[in-house]
């Protein structure tokens, strides 16, 4: 008997390209829409309302169920069309459910940073960390001069953005004022402008004023790890054009409190908060395109919530933003493996593959040559990307042969 098929493949571009082989555009666009149903949940006012969206969406030809105020539903973007239009009561719930669905389906292809534009559709991008601390746990540095020299062998490894962090943020080391972050940073910046080092420049900080200055320097991304806790900073970031990582932050950055990491819904709670932040920064005038988002792994969270948050990434997507993704070394896989930083790069690595998969297509880590070959070997797979690739002759330390059966794999 015949066998069917299920059409599938690693990248969201994959079956596209696949199906436009074969059928028309409308058709093949009809069926990607259809094939792109996510299961959606959303919050409503009352339980009633649920029972009524429910019944509205089973209607429409979708597939749902409400449990109290949480509504569920698969739904493809034509029935929520169809919905909005039939039932005006609910045409604000089912523009948000469309409008989910398509960041989910079609995630941004790019990222603006100043007067940098990064392609961010189809491989993830590497972002080097460079701390300029005396205090950070893992691979620092000491003066603009080696700073610059770390930066560039970064952009040799393949590096497109360098993170540069003047204040570690372990619960054991103490905050520093921003005269004292500011002297740390921004001669780094400026050595590395005047290097003429090609990559963007990223400030890990949180402070307005240390942002101020390290722009002015020539940097062209805040990466901002406290949860958008200084009300100037985004109008510091627009004022400048410049980009701005909003990351997930529960508690406070140098503290440690685990008796307060208790998540009801760890991703209902983290994609509610950045929200409302990249709302925030976006009235504050920051571009929507200079905007990504970090869901904080490690940051006011134990370990069971951080893998919670990798076996739920792609989550995030729901927001519309490229997502960053930062594991690099850290302590829960550590805590997982009971083995110091210097030992966790396999794992690092291994969180960062299941990070590219669920969407993420920035990756700040530590160990940049092999986070750039994994970057490239998920992207390769994908049918445009492949087709227009070059290969070697045959793989560097094998021996050249006059036998040109195929060789073994052994």
């Amino acid at each position: 008997m015949p066998i069917a098929r299920v059409l599938t493949a690693t990248g969201k571009r994959g079956i596209e390209v696949r199906l436009a082989e074969r059928f028309p555009p409308a058709v093949a666009a009809e069926l990607l829409a259809a094939r792109d149903a996510h299961c959606l949940a959303l919050e409503v006012e009352t339980a009633d309302r649920a029972a009524g969206l429910v019944a509205a969406l089973l209607a429409a030809g979708a597939v749902a169920a409400a449990s109290a105020t949480l509504v569920a539903t698969v739904a493809t973007e034509a029935q929520l069309v169809a919905l909005a239009a039939v039932c005006p009561q609910f045409e604000a719930d089912a523009g948000v459910l469309a409008r989910t669905l398509r960041n989910a389906r079609t995630p941004p292809a790019v990222f603006r940073m100043r007067d940098r534009v990064l392609d961010v559709g189809d491989e993830a991008r590497v972002m080097g960390i460079l701390n300029v601390t005396p205090d950070s746990f893992y691979d620092r540095v000491a003066g603009p001069a080696q700073a610059a020299a770390r930066a560039a062998a970064m952009v040799a490894e393949g590096a497109a953005l360098v993170d540069i962090g003047g204040q570690s943020y372990a619960h054991w080391n103490p905050r520093v004022a921003a005269d004292e972050e500011c002297r740390r940073v921004v001669p780094a910046v400026e050595a590395i402008v005047a290097a003429g080092i090609d990559a963007a420049l990223s400030i890990d900080t949180f402070k307005a004023g240390v942002a101020e200055a390290a722009l002015a320097a020539g940097a062209h991304l805040i990466n901002d790890c406290s949860g958008s806790s200084d009300p100037q900073l985004a109008e510091t970031v627009a004022r400048y054009d410049a980009a701005l990582v909003v990351m997930h932050l529960k508690g406070e950055l140098n503290v440690r409190s685990a008796a307060s990491y208790v998540y009801t819904d760890a991703l209902a709670e983290i994609v509610e908060f950045l929200y409302e932040r990249t709302e925030w920064a976006r009235a504050a005038g920051v571009a929507a395109d200079a905007i990504a988002i970090d869901p904080g792994l490690e940051f006011g969270k134990e370990p069971d919530t951080d893998l919670e948050i990798l076996d739920r990434f792609g989550e995030l997507q729901a927001l519309g933003y490229p997502i960053l993704f930062a594991s690099s070394r850290k302590s829960f896989i550590g805590r997982l493996f009971d083995r110091p930083a210097n030992e966790l790069l396999i794992p690092s690595l291994a969180t960062a593959g299941l990070g590219i998969a669920a969407g993420a297509r920035m990756l700040r880590v530590h160990d940049v040559a092999p986070t750039v070959q994994l970057a490239r070997m998920y992207a390769a797979v994908a049918p445009d990307r492949r087709r227009a690739l070059t290969f070697a002759e045959r793989m560097p330390g094998t021996p050249a042969t006059g036998n040109s059966a195929q060789p073994s794999a052994v």
